[in-house]
């Protein structure tokens, strides 16, 4: 988190740095234009003053722009807490792939898992573990994915695994080095945790968006209806 927010000052001053440099640089020769070709006097060292206060000004309204528009962004695709995708834009990627598939052929799975009795953990360690628990996991899940895969946050304690080109024998695999690793690892506070995944393959004959989800969400169920930390197939 402290290297995330390092990257994002980081990113900030640069913008600032550049939209001012920018401005400043566009006033100046603008005055050196209607100083000397327009109104025709002799240019001057204090005819530089005016056009690098207003280049500070207008540099410094144009970055504020930017870096406003830039979180927008980040606040309508990406989860507040975890920073990956978030179920809205997640949307936009499976329909995309849908579309691709029922057209040009090929295939992909779903991968939908939650944390166990996660609500438990909010209630006997607090938010504060549970949140940690959530960026911690997304950090393991994020490491064991293929850069192709698109992962987001699908609400609560629940994430969702889009992985394209991927039969359901492969996701199966996945999604059970997912779950492994989640159950080894030690998380402070509250130590280990376990979680269920349901996986479903596409069927472009007959799937539509809600059909996939569907299925995955029901494999999903299975998988807490049989003991949980397990993964199953729909």
């Amino acid at each position: 988190m402290i290297m995330k927010k390092k990257i994002k000052t980081e990113n900030k001053l640069q913008t600032y740095a550049y939209y001012i440099s920018l401005s400043c640089f566009f006033m100046a020769i603008l005055n050196i234009i209607h100083t000397i070709y327009v109104i025709k006097i002799e240019f001057a060292a204090a005819s530089f003053i005016i056009p690098t206060f207003a280049g500070l000004l207008f540099g410094s309204i144009f970055a504020q722009i930017k870096i406003l528009s830039s979180q927008l962004s980040d606040m309508a695709f990406t989860d507040s807490l975890t920073h990956i995708y978030n179920r809205l834009h997640f949307a936009n990627f499976l329909t995309t792939q849908v579309d691709k598939t029922k057209r040009y052929g090929g295939t992909f799975s779903i991968i939908f898992f939650d944390l166990d009795n996660f609500k438990e953990v909010n209630d006997n360690y607090g938010h504060l573990a549970g949140d940690h628990i959530l960026e911690q996991v997304t950090k393991l899940v994020s490491a064991a994915n293929r850069s192709a895969d698109i992962f987001a946050r699908y609400g609560g304690e629940e994430f969702i695994i889009l992985t394209p080109e991927t039969d359901l024998d492969g996701a199966l695999v996945h999604a059970e080095r997912l779950r492994r690793g989640i159950e080894i690892f030690e998380f402070k506070t509250v130590g280990h945790i376990t979680s269920s995944f349901g996986v479903a393959e596409f069927n472009a004959d007959k799937d539509s968006v809600d059909d996939i989800l569907s299925r995955a969400d029901t494999a999903l169920y299975m998988a807490k209806e049989l003991g949980r930390n397990r993964v199953e197939k729909a």
